[in-house]
């Protein structure tokens, strides 16, 4: 169990994202090791990383790899929480929420067209920061190693395949 005095402020990292981003991973808040390796799903026990390398039939074993793929598949990564309090990387201690301005983001990426929320949290977060953008979005269940309901990545696949609208 964690105490109040054991949540530690998270501020978003920075947004991957180009003039060529048409679909956008939103993520709740970024985890402990991403925010220390300052890089979207940094931990080696998330397999968010093994999943687009999957669908998108590219490498992802280094940090350019990675970003070579979301530049060649036109995808982006935020987190909609610009800051809040949380216990380690536990969505669900979350304390102290503030969403980021996702209508002015949107504003100035409209090509973006479609919207993959990674989490419930993230997706209910989304449709209260903007409702509008929430209609172009798809819900995934999290990468993460501790979803319960997700044990292997074998049945993650269909749902990110229809999330990204991969046909496999």
């Amino acid at each position: 169990m964690f105490k109040l005095s054991d949540l530690q402020e998270f501020q978003a990292l920075d947004p991957i994202v180009s003039r060529d981003t048409t679909t956008l991973v939103l993520v709740s808040m970024p985890s402990e090791a991403s925010h220390q390796e300052n890089f979207y799903f940094a931990d080696p026990a998330n397999r968010f990383w093994v999943l687009m390398e999957i669908l998108f039939h590219m490498p992802t074993a280094t940090r350019q790899e990675k970003l070579e793929l979301l530049a060649v598949h036109h995808i982006g990564i935020w987190s909609v929480i610009r800051s809040c309090l949380r216990y380690k990387s536990r969505e669900d201690t979350m304390e102290d929420i503030v969403v980021n301005d996702m209508q002015s983001f949107l504003a100035r990426y409209p090509q973006i067209n479609r919207i993959v929320c990674v989490s419930h949290d993230t997706m209910r977060l989304l449709q209260e920061a903007d409702p509008q953008a929430a209609l172009m979005a798809a819900y995934v269940p999290s990468p993460s190693t501790d979803d319960l309901w997700y044990d292997s990545v074998d049945q993650l696949i269909p749902e990110y395949a229809k999330a990204f609208g991969v046909v496999q």
